[in-house]
């Protein structure tokens, strides 16, 4: 048997509708600078609404921009009409960003932008701060797209697959106890999107816990028999046993 093995406190998902971001630390913390936004490219409004009888709409997307200031992955976490979605997936790509800063080192986060549509005022985004309320209004529209809440589940969305964290290299025969806490969304397919460390107690352990989270894969969550996304946090406990 491995004489090192690494034990959490809990499989389950804690599931909510607050996700607080960029490594552990938000906007509030002193000496943390929030991500800027450079420049922005904000895309003209769809012809194709006004054929349709739509006016306005709007659309949120969430990125993931690295310590370099790079955008790495963008997640559409709701929109009013698809094609709404589409354009604003497509436009954050040529916006360029300054990456965040902790006492003046850059880190990597990801934060929440709206796309706010009106045909005769063009488009315009706002930014969220680095806590996103995933909670769109929009269920009354067919082809809209949100973040549900738990108490909007059929159940609990099962895992298919949890990688267990290995517990790190740095920290084994020390005796040292360690926790992380990732937060993620579970996509309508059951894919995780955007898992982000939120808490740790080192380094390491959100490290660790990050990357397990990573491969993780659940049936997809149903809503009214329907798939949809929600957001989930997953809270670790890492012990060193004999």
């Amino acid at each position: 048997m491995n004489s090192h093995t690494k034990k959490s406190a809990s499989w389950g998902c804690f599931l909510i509708s607050l996700l607080v971001l960029s490594s552990g630390f938000t906007s509030g913390i002193d000496n943390f600078e929030s991500l800027e936004v450079i420049k922005t490219v904000l895309p003209p409004y769809p012809r194709s609404m006004i054929f349709e009888g739509i006016y306005d709409g709007s659309a949120q997307v969430v990125v993931h921009v690295n310590e370099m200031g790079e955008l790495e992955d963008v997640y559409l976490a709701a929109f009013t009409h698809p094609e709404f979605g589409r354009l604003a997936e497509k436009y954050i790509w040529k916006w360029t960003f300054q990456p965040a800063k902790l006492n003046g080192e850059p880190l990597t986060v990801i934060k929440s932008f709206n796309f706010n549509f009106e045909d005769k005022q063009g488009v315009y985004a706002v930014g969220i701060q680095e806590a996103v309320a995933d909670k769109f209004n929009y269920g009354r529209l067919a082809k809209s797209k949100r973040i549900y809440s738990p108490r909007e589940l059929d159940e609990i969305p099962v895992p298919i697959k949890m990688t267990t964290p290995l517990f790190p290299q740095e920290f084994k025969g020390q005796g040292v106890l360690g926790s992380a806490t990732v937060i993620f969304y579970i996509n309508s397919d059951g894919s995780v999107r955007m898992p982000h460390v939120t808490e740790y107690s080192h380094d390491g352990f959100g490290h660790t816990a990050l990357l397990a989270v990573k491969e993780w894969k659940f049936q997809p969550p149903m809503s009214r028999g329907k798939p949809v996304a929600i957001l989930a946090r997953q809270e670790f406990s890492f012990s060193e046993k004999e």
